[in-house]
């Protein structure tokens, strides 16, 4: 896996061309900012700027306001994961055929694949997707409301729920209202729907409302922190926060696994490495005795925790 400009790693020899000649069963991961073809593929690249190209600055935050980038770097993390289900489809196509292929993606390939209601709202001849808040451009109610002494977010993204909300809230005169009859109705009346909605949700805390909605079984949650998310007792149930000891730091909090495996589970088996740190054992793994790796680090070919010097 490399994620330098293309051309870089041909440079050194280590491109896909020159490795998969010695072992055609490598599978070799590209991450750029442009990827490996078109007439930016030479440009470096980072999640803002991947942000604005792809188009995600321009529906982010309120109308307007300047623009605005997602508060995660979600090209970043977005390339990411799509280079690991790549990964994974590669290694299904090696078992199959012996054969290892060349995999290219790109933050602002993961940008624009990931702008999937904006794509459909431009193609289907709806115009250009313009920045909505925290609501939903496909449904409604479906945003941040404001209660008495803060925000909640709701999502009535069905007429079922829809139903539900409205008498959850003392609105069931809504439901007669034609404009609000159907999720593309209440679309399009988006802003007079919530401010309904706010006059009479504003009137008690955001407490009330929580536990109103859920026993209506209409989906909602509080609008959280990190300090906040990091407590909570569902977060920690699920594992997503553990604690580890770091040679350096000491005990740190450390994200836990998101995906659960029934038969193989996830785990933390060692904290975030120090630089170099691993160096040593990985190549002992492959076959290196403990002079050649000296070697190696007094030569500078490798960085080995505590190497020799020069």
């Amino acid at each position: 896996m490399e994620n330098f400009r293309p051309a870089v790693v041909a440079g050194f020899g280590l491109d896909y061309a020159s490795l998969s000649s010695i072992n055609p069963r490598l599978v070799y991961v590209s991450i750029s900012g442009f990827g490996q073809t078109g007439p930016y593929a030479s440009r470096g690249g980072f999640d803002l700027v991947a942000q604005a190209m792809s188009g995600i600055m321009s529906v982010t935050g309120d109308a307007g306001l300047p623009p605005m980038k997602c508060g995660i770097p979600v090209t970043d993390l977005g390339a990411s994961l799509f280079a690991i289900y790549g990964i994974l489809a590669a290694l299904i196509h090696r078992g199959r055929t012996g054969s290892g292929q060349h995999i290219d993606t790109s933050l602002l390939d993961a940008g624009v694949a990931l702008s999937v209601w904006e794509a459909a709202e431009y193609s289907s001849g709806r115009g250009i997707p313009q920045p909505t808040g925290s609501a939903h451009r496909m449904s409604a109610p479906y945003q941040a409301i404001r209660c008495a002494d803060g925000h909640i977010a709701l999502g009535a993204a069905n007429q079922r729920t829809w139903e539900r909300l409205c008498r959850a809230v003392g609105h069931p005169d809504l439901l007669e209202r034609p404009e609000f009859a159907t999720d593309a109705g209440r679309v399009t009346h988006r802003r007079e729907l919530a401010s309904i909605i706010e006059n009479t949700m504003s009137a008690k805390p955001a407490a009330y409302w929580l536990d109103a909605l859920q026993r209506a079984d209409v989906p909602c949650g509080p609008i959280l922190n990190y300090a906040q998310v990091f407590a909570d007792p569902h977060v920690r149930a699920r594992d997503l926060v553990q604690e580890v000891v770091h040679p350096a730091g000491g005990r740190i909090t450390q994200l836990g696994p998101a995906v659960k495996f029934s038969a193989t589970p996830a785990r933390i088996r060692r904290p975030a490495p120090l630089f170099g740190q691993h160096t040593a054992e990985v190549l002992e793994e492959l076959g290196y005795d403990q002079d050649a790796i000296r070697r190696l680090a007094v030569d500078g070919v490798i960085s080995v925790r505590d190497a020799p010097e020069r």
